[in-house]
């Protein structure tokens, strides 16, 4: 039983049948022509007809359109194509040979065998010998143009890959004050922007996410490979772009067989706008081609072309400094930094480093802005790092080929007070609690030396209190290292206009090693009322001598690693720095005043850091540097002789007033006057005040004698009640004294004031109080 397909198309089969037909009549009849029967063979004609077969074997001279259409038997084609080269090249026409195996190559090459890739590929460099192929069409004195045939695939492009600039090249916006246009208004909704999935399929034209600058190198990484068994050479590659102005460098590479190979490809824009980058040339095999994306073959991911855009000529900045360039890696992940500096400062000691910039382009800066960046608080690194913002501005503008150079100076911080605090038990905490206090006579007789002695063990004493501290100090980091990114922003000329600068950093990496460190300090009254004594204990943290300034004239060598102990003469705390806690606080609640008493000691420890002037010389390296007292703890007994007292004295000896350090001389057997005034220089009235006198003999070995029964005698009261003293007004006490025997006499004065009795609630007032008249006052009776 035979069966009939009823829907078979007819003309189908016949329009086939008719172009079999014709394709076999005319290969037939070229044949003819230059059969070797034929004696006068016509290659001519016989090429014509092979061209008018290529319909019949669905061939297309275009080759993009004949890998589009992928129709045809390629056995046959590749047949017709070798006789349409070996007819070409029989008429004398080397570049219509050319022009076919190129296009043989081009659309044939998946359906060679290696052997005949290899093959083929040699012919075809020996046919470009005689003449080179070019991406142009060839017209036929008959009108036909045959089109260009490019060999896309030789090599093969695996990546086609535009660079953004290096990070101190890229432009970036000019970041401008923002002004608030309203409120922001947030939606979940996508309208199907360029980053969705499906977009990204297309093979289109992509948009690249970075700048390029118009006369700025620009490169684009092709990885190629050679699909060869031989060594293909590639000269003259080339990117090819439309769009802007585009000057593009030729390369040459070798590249073996079947190995994938790196090329970088680069040019400059030569105007501002949008650049289409849409392949490169090549020159092998003896053919010039033009290697289109588009036309990559059929399953690449190339898009259609590349656009960037090219912003206007920016300035480019070489920076350079005078200090040495760091060899330890950062700890910053930022490749903005072009430049390093390294340096390294003892604590306290200052340094400059000296900051040159070369503008190494043809455009002017015209705007440069500096800052810092570091993982600091801005307090600390506005501290180490510091400009002249004035001087900054006027290095504009830096003309091409131009130096200007500014001067940054670095500054090594460093704690140099450890956190313990040695009290003596010669300082009495009853005495010396409150907020005022004269300082003469809380250790009564007691000079100097002998208070350095009784307030501080000795350095070498097994004891001493300078060992727990060092035990402290050792257990801690010798040396820290810190780093900061130094940045500048410049721009300039149409860059400028266009709002788009470059950024560059330069590395500072600062090394830090401790220089001194304060062990351990004390507060004593000096011999006048106007000043105490800061003593403190010092340890010279290097191994090189120390020459250490502790006051004005005086200085101190401190070997390595050695400490010494240093008196200090400051100025007290006058009541102007403390006026606004002398107000009335009745209605402040107990925070608000332990805020006050915080704020008192606060005031004092910065008064204390201001006029202390530590300074340090290290004699076999030149180097100097200061020693900040910042942050130093003051105890309560400390705070009453760091503050100025709010009584005024006048002690008068025999009708004439006493002076600081002035010995007073008497014979025994005769009545000495003695006349006591206080004046209250506060703006609130002091109440139950009582004022005394006291005589005691000190025989410099520690031993003070105060039994005075059977030396002495006073004609009046030793102690007065004054029951108010107003601001601003005086108070008088009279009396005499009678010396029995000669010897050394030491008279003390002090004033008092109960708890409680003070007109003020201030909590800096809200205790008993001792005010001394010092120095103590020295008779000598003969």
């Amino acid at each position: 039983m035979l069966f009939l397909n009823l829907h078979i198309q007819f003309p189908l089969i016949i329009s086939q049948y008719c172009q079999d037909r014709h394709r076999q009549n005319t290969e037939y009849v070229f044949c003819r022509y230059v059969s070797p029967q034929n004696p006068a063979p016509n290659w001519g004609r016989c090429y014509a007809l092979m061209l008018q077969s290529l319909p019949g074997h669905h061939l297309i001279l275009d080759p993009v359109e004949m890998r589009a259409a992928n129709q045809g038997w390629p056995a046959l084609q590749i047949q017709l194509l070798q006789e349409l080269v070996l007819a070409a090249r029989r008429t004398g026409h080397s570049a219509l040979a050319t022009r076919h195996m190129t296009f043989l190559l081009q659309t044939m090459w998946t359906h060679l065998s290696p052997a005949e890739q290899k093959d083929f590929a040699v012919q075809l460099q020996s046919l470009a010998g005689q003449c080179e192929g070019s991406p142009v069409p060839l017209v036929l004195e008959t009108g036909l143009a045959i089109p260009p045939a490019n060999l896309t695939d030789l090599p093969v492009c695996l990546e086609f890959t535009p660079q953004d600039l290096k990070p101190h090249l890229r432009p970036r916006k000019v970041e401008r004050d923002k002004k608030e246009t309203g409120p922001f208004l947030f939606t979940p909704i996508h309208f199907g922007g360029g980053g969705s999935l499906e977009r990204r399929c297309k093979k289109g034209n992509e948009k690249l996410d970075f700048l390029w600058a118009q006369d700025d190198s620009c490169t684009v990484i092709l990885n190629l490979l050679n699909p060869l068994p031989f060594e293909l050479k590639v000269s003259n590659m080339r990117l090819l772009t439309s769009g802007v102005v585009f000057e593009s460098i030729p390369e040459t590479v070798a590249l073996s067989p079947d190995t994938p190979t790196s090329v970088i490809l680069s040019g400059m824009a030569r105007e501002s706008g949008e650049l289409e980058l849409t392949g490169y040339s090549t020159h092998t095999l003896g053919v010039k081609s033009n290697c289109r994306l588009k036309d990559m073959r059929v399953g690449t991911q190339f898009p259609a072309s590349y656009k960037v855009q090219v912003v206007p000529s920016l300035p480019l900045l070489e920076v350079t400094t005078s200090l040495p360039q760091s060899l330890s890696a950062s700890g910053f992940q930022d490749n903005n930094v072009t430049m390093t500096a390294s340096t390294t400062l003892y604590h306290g000691q200052s340094g400059e480093c000296i900051i040159s910039l070369r503008n190494v382009s043809d455009v002017q800066i015209e705007m440069l802005e500096i800052d810092i960046n570091s993982i600091l608080d801005q307090t600390l690194q506005d501290q180490i790092f510091k400009w002249d913002e004035e001087e900054v501005k006027m290095l504009l503008p830096i003309s091409p080929n131009e130096v200007k150079t500014f001067k940054v100076m670095l500054f090594s911080p460093g704690n140099f007070l450890l956190p313990n605090v040695a009290v003596s038990p010669t300082f009495p905490q009853d005495l010396g609690s409150g907020v005022f206090s004269s300082m003469s006579a809380s250790l009564p007789g007691g000079s100097l030396a002998l208070r350095h002695n009784s307030s501080f063990r000795s350095s070498n004493s097994g004891q001493s209190s300078i060992v727990g501290g060092l035990t402290t100090l050792f257990q801690q980091p010798s040396n820290s290292t810190f780093e900061a990114q130094f940045r500048i922003k410049y721009s300039g000329s149409d860059g400028l206009v266009a709002e788009y600068c470059r950024s560059c950093s330069l590395l500072f990496v600062l090394e830090m090693i401790p220089s001194l460190h304060v062990t351990n300090w004390d507060v004593l009254p000096a011999e006048t009322s106007s000043q105490f004594y800061l003593v403190l204990d010092i340890v010279n943290l290097t191994n090189q001598e120390m020459e250490l300034h502790y006051t004005a004239g005086k200085t101190m060598l401190v070997d390595g690693q050695e400490s010494c102990r240093v008196p200090v003469p400051v100025d007290r705390c006058p009541l102007s720095k403390l006026s606004a806690f002398y107000q009335d606080s009745v209605d402040k609640n107990p925070e608000e005043r332990i805020k006050s008493n915080v704020d008192v000691e606060r005031i004092c420890s910065e008064h204390i850091t201001e006029f202390v002037d530590l300074r340090w010389h290290l004699l076999a390296s030149n180097a100097r540097g200061v020693a900040s007292l910042k942050g130093i703890n003051l105890t309560s007994r400390m705070l009453d002789i760091v503050r100025m007292s709010p009584l005024n004295w006048e002690v008068a000896v025999n009708g004439g007033i006493i002076r600081t350090q002035e010995d007073v001389t008497w014979e025994a057997g005769n009545p000495l006057p003695l006349k006591m005034s206080i004046a209250n220089g506060l703006e609130k009235s002091l109440c139950h005040l009582t004022l005394s006198i006291q005589f005691y003999q000190d025989y410099e070995n520690g031993t003070l004698n105060y039994r005075m029964d059977t030396r002495l005698a006073v004609a009046g009261a030793t102690k007065k009640i004054i029951p108010h003293l107003e601001p601003n007004l005086k108070a008088d006490h009279h009396c005499n004294v009678i010396f029995f025997t000669p010897g050394q006499y030491k008279l003390d004065i002090q004033c008092c004031a109960p708890e409680n009795n003070v007109a003020t609630t201030n909590p800096v007032l809200s205790t008993g109080h001792t005010w001394r008249f010092t120095p103590t006052i020295s008779i000598t009776v003969t």
